[in-house]
Parts: structure tokens; C-alpha cells; sequence
């Protein structure tokens, strides 16, 4: 089974929950073969993963939270292109 927070516990990732709770994830994989239709909803954990580079992850999240823009795409490595939409 999946892990489950207790109502009221902290968050291990407090920036992943900020993440979470300020914008919508949007993820499109091999985004030069793959069609626009493809995208899918992640969270910032799912992110974490996805990208596997920690000081990446944190520059991009960093940006993210500090900027003052609706929505951000950023294109890694030729392979992912992520977009945020602020809520």
C-alpha cells in the first residue's frame, strides 16, 4: 500500500507541499514525438523523481515559488517539459 499522511502530521517536503498546494503540475514525456494530449497531472514528489537531480529540482522550484509569473515551462534534458499553473 501507499503511503498515507495522518491529518494534522507535517510534511517530510515542506517546499513539495508548498509546491502542491500553490500549482497545478502539468508533465509531457518526449515532448518532440509525443502529442500535446499526452500531458499529465503530477505532484512535486513525482517531480523529485522524475527529474533525479536535486540541485536542478530545487533551482526550478526555487524559480517557481520567487517569481512572479502565472505559469512557468521548463524543458529538461530534451525529454520533459514542465509546466506549472499558478492556482
Amino acid at each position: 500500500m501507499g503511503k498515507r499522511l495522518i491529518a494534522g502530521m507535517k510534511s517530510l517536503y515542506p517546499t513539495n507541499a508548498v509546491i502542491n498546494k500553490n500549482f497545478i503540475i502539468r508533465v509531457l514525456e518526449n515532448p518532440k514525438t509525443s502529442p500535446v494530449k499526452n500531458t499529465k497531472l503530477r505532484t512535486a514528489n513525482t517531480i523529485s523523481e522524475l527529474i533525479g537531480d536535486e540541485q536542478l529540482k530545487m533551482k526550478l522550484f526555487n524559480k517557481v515559488l520567487n517569481g512572479q509569473a502565472d505559469k512557468y515551462t521548463f524543458l529538461i534534458r530534451n525529454r520533459l517539459k514542465i509546466d506549472f499553473c499558478s492556482k
